[in-house]
């Protein structure tokens, strides 16, 4: 099979792979679709550890690695498999490893795995393993009915996140971001109340939930919430939790994984298939993935709000050489 692998900072090759060797207990899944993650994918072809920015990735990075969010069919179930049959179509609620999604195939253990209902498109379903995060971090809020909630940063988890507050019962929604364009794309798609971060004033809200990470973001909202505040984004620099957010009570925390079951998957379904939660507009590009770094690239540049593949046509020949960032180029080219 073809599989994408990034062998350095801003490099990356297109390589020829054995079929995952099925275990009892995973699932084989031919991928149909597959989309970025923008903090991964910019930060594992910029050379940097995902956490921790003074580490380098150990490279190359494993063969389809970090492709992570993606939906395809059911080609093949170990003995030990009983919830997905050959011909189930499904999508990724968990990383996998060793390996990733930027694959033609990728094994998956159960749990990993939902499957799908015929009225969700792949395009739809792609990102489920986002949509699911994004849940879970609202969940720490608790019930959102009839509560004004503040989200920080119009990215792919943001622009979810106003959505899934709305339907939730949320009172007052307000997205905000520091990018016109992106502040602009939400409003022209009717999602929500957006605005950009300077011009909140004195507005003040109940909840808070920050998709950003970066400590002034974080900071930001935390001045503009009383009663709670989650931090999804990574979180980048340190915050000050002042003696006024002490007197008012003001909970801070950070988001908390949690393993999900039937409920859960059930609950992604209803969101987009009986309420009509938009995930089809997080995927802004389709790219072929021997023009993988310019699609990273227009991530950078926040161009795309997220970009997508289609392994079964994707994979272009492009020889065994290393692919070279837009970025490295331009550099090249200026000296």
């Amino acid at each position: 099979m073809k599989a994408l692998q990034i062998v350095g900072a801003g490099q990356f090759r297109i390589v020829d792979a054995e079929l995952p060797d099925l275990q009892d207990h995973q699932v084989l899944v031919e991928i149909q679709m597959v989309s970025t993650c923008p903090r991964w994918d910019i930060n594992m072809m910029a050379g940097r550890d995902m956490f921790n920015y003074a580490e380098s990735p150990e490279y190359p990075l494993p063969i389809g690695f970090p492709g992570h969010e993606m939906a395809g069919v059911v080609k093949a179930v170990g003995s030990g498999v009983y919830r997905f049959a050959v011909g189930d179509r499904v999508a990724a609620l968990e990383h996998i490893v060793p390996k990733g999604a930027y694959a033609e195939y990728a094994a998956f253990r159960e749990e990993e795995l939902i499957k799908l209902p015929d009225s969700i498109t792949f395009k739809q379903a792609v990102s489920f393993e986002l949509l699911k995060c994004v849940v879970i971090g609202l969940m720490q809020l608790g019930d959102l009915k009839g509560k004004s909630l503040l989200v920080s940063g119009l990215g792919p988890a943001g622009i979810l996140a106003v959505q899934v507050a709305r339907l939730w019962g949320a009172s007052e929604v307000v997205g905000i971001d520091v990018n016109e364009s992106r502040i602009q794309y939400v409003r022209n798609l009717g999602l929500g109340t957006v605005m950009h971060a300077n011009e909140l004033q004195n507005q003040r809200f109940e909840l808070g939930y920050d998709c950003v990470g970066a400590a002034s973001s974080v900071q930001n909202v935390l001045s503009h919430v009383n009663e709670h505040v989650v931090i999804f984004g990574v979180l980048r620099g340190d915050i000050t939790y002042s003696e006024d957010l002490w007197a008012r009570g003001t909970k801070l925390e950070s988001y908390k994984y949690r393993p999900v079951g039937p409920r859960d998957h059930q609950l992604l379904i209803d969101l987009v298939m009986n309420k009509g939660l938009n995930t089809e507009c997080l995927q802004t590009h389709h790219s072929s993935f021997a023009d993988y770094d310019q699609a990273i690239e227009l991530l950078n540049q926040q161009e795309a709000i997220k970009a997508f593949f289609c392994p079964q046509t994707d994979f272009l020949s492009t020889g065994d050489h290393p692919g070279q960032s837009i970025a490295a180029a331009s550099k090249e080219a200026r000296e």
